[in-house]
């Protein structure tokens, strides 16, 4: 009998851990509005991105949507500490640019995108969008 309930308890636990542990490399927000990234055009929506083990300081980023093309980009990561998860956009001659995708410990570059003009940024946090009074001026 107690084999039994050993086997039991080691069932409920390896199968309450192992979701949590899937969901280390993963991160949910939102696109208020289409954008770029190189060439993929992204459209507006609520997304879950995963992201590969760092190779050095390369990953590959996959966007899930609901009803949407998943899409996969590569990234750099950067170790930098944000107040919310969320990402990095910017507008140029009527195009809105994906230019990174950050949690509260991690920054991912997309590649293929230009830098922001002037070093102004604005962060679309996970589920609601930021007042415009959030710019944060970076130097690149």
């Amino acid at each position: 009998m107690k084999r039994i309930w050993g086997i039991a308890f080691l069932f409920l636990l390896t199968s309450c851990s192992l979701p949590l542990m899937g969901a280390k490399n993963s991160q949910g927000f939102s696109l208020t509005t289409d954008v770029r990234t190189g060439d993929l055009q992204i459209p507006s929506g609520q997304y879950n991105v995963t992201w590969t083990e760092p190779s050095g300081s390369q990953v590959q980023l996959t966007l899930k949507a609901d009803g949407k093309k998943t899409i996969t980009v590569p990234a750099r990561l950067i170790t930098e500490i944000h107040d919310e998860a969320g990402v990095t956009t910017f507008s140029e001659q009527g195009i809105t640019y994906l230019q990174d995708f950050h949690t509260t410990k991690q920054t991912f570059i997309l590649a293929g995108t230009p830098s922001a003009p002037g070093g102004w940024r604005r962060s679309i946090a996970p589920i609601r969008a930021r007042e415009a009074g959030s710019r944060k001026r970076r130097l690149v």
